[in-house]
This record gives structure tokens, C-alpha cells and sequence, in this order.
């Protein structure tokens, strides 16, 4: 059996997504899936949405100025939204903002294959083991791009931004294969005591002002 965050009864071993969806919001709200097995997910402080709400802001002013200039593109950027790495979405995460392709209907759900970048936002208090397995979760599913931001202690400002790109493990010695295939690596970190401005351009042209993340 799972343990069950305070206050919340304990999680059956496996559970499907029409099991979880039947459950209280207050309940199924807290719970992800990683391959049927239900686990609680903590809810982050306040400062952790208020950086992650700026960071979406901030992705969706440069999505929407690279379709404007790009006739054709089509991005959506959201917070808090399920990204299912399976068909059966038994198996998913719901990172703290992602960017990925606009889906043909509305209500959609949004898979693994849809989705170009996943980004955490981390506070002192977040455990690295339990980050490390959902990035490696986030590169066995596909997801090209993964970023981290990373808090200062007093949580008022961004301290650095280090975004990933998928990558495969090269240059190894014969005989030898890697745990996991698919892996991330660090393309770039970004600091505002170091840089002006984020400024990328994958999987579009994008610049980010400090200014806009501030607290």
C-alpha cells in the first residue's frame, strides 16, 4: 500500500485512471500514476505556483509571438496539466508547466508525444532523489525538452534556470548499455545575476525577460 498523505486514506497497489477519476477532486487531484501504482503528490508552497504561473505567463507571450510570425504553428502553455505516457493513462505526471502542440479537439487529453517542454519548479525543500526519477520518467517518455527552476532560500526570486534536451548515451565502453536509453542533458543555465535575458530557440524563438518573472 501506498502512504497516504495526512489526512487521506491509504491508496489500493494499482489503480486504473476510470478508478482514480471516480474519486473526490480533493482526492484524485493529489494522486498520479506510475504504471497503475497510485501515488500521493505533495502540493507546493505558495511561492512554488506563483513561479511556475510567472513562467507560463512568460512561455505563452513567446509562443504566441513565434505563431504570429509563423503562420501555421500552433502552442498551447498551461500549468498543472496531466501529460498521460501512456495510451492506457495509467502511467502520467503533471508537471508545473509545460509547452506542447495544440490538440485537434478541445477536451483532449494531452499525451507524452504532444509535448515539448516539461519544466519543474524547485524549492530548497524538494527531494533530488524523487526529481531525478521524474525527469528520468519525463526522457523515457520522449519529452525533448526538460527545465528546472530553481528557487532562492527565501523563495522571492528565480535563482537559476537549467534547461535539458533529450539525448542519447554515446562513447560508451563495448559491452556496455546504459540503464537508460534516453537521458537528458544540460544545454544551458541561466542566472539573472549573469545573464539579461533567457533567450532560445528551440522548439521556437524565445526570449524571456527577467523583469517578467520576478516576484
Amino acid at each position: 500500500m501506498s502512504n497516504p498523505s495526512s489526512g487521506f486514506p491509504a491508496l489500493p497497489d494499482r489503480m486504473t485512471w476510470d478508478e482514480l477519476s471516480a474519486l473526490p477532486p480533493d482526492q484524485s487531484e493529489r494522486i498520479e500514476l506510475v504504471k497503475g501504482r497510485p501515488v500521493w503528490v505533495r502540493t507546493g508552497p505558495p511561492e512554488h505556483q506563483r513561479f511556475a504561473t510567472r513562467l507560463r505567463n512568460a512561455l505563452e507571450n513567446a509562443a504566441r509571438r513565434s505563431m504570429k510570425a509563423n503562420l501555421g504553428e500552433c502552442w498551447q502553455v498551461d500549468t498543472e496539466t496531466n501529460v498521460f505516457l501512456s495510451r492506457a493513462k495509467d502511467d502520467f505526471l503533471t508537471p508545473d508547466f509545460m509547452v506542447y502542440h495544440c490538440p485537434d479537439e478541445p477536451w483532449s487529453p494531452i499525451f507524452a508525444e504532444d509535448v515539448v517542454i516539461v519544466g519543474e519548479v524547485l524549492s530548497p525543500s524538494n527531494h533530488i532523489g524523487q526529481m531525478l526519477t521524474k525527469q528520468a520518467r519525463y526522457a523515457e517518455a520522449g519529452i525533448s525538452e526538460y527545465w528546472e527552476v530553481l528557487l532562492n532560500r527565501e523563495g522571492r526570486h528565480i535563482d537559476t534556470i537549467l534547461t535539458y534536451v533529450l539525448a542519447t548515451p554515446t562513447d560508451l565502453p563495448t559491452g556496455v548499455t546504459p540503464l537508460r536509453p534516453r537521458q537528458y542533458a544540460l544545454v544551458s543555465e541561466w542566472s539573472p545575476t549573469v545573464h539579461p535575458q533567457i533567450a532560445l530557440n528551440h522548439p521556437f524563438p524565445l526570449t524571456l525577460e527577467w523583469a517578467d518573472l520576478e516576484y
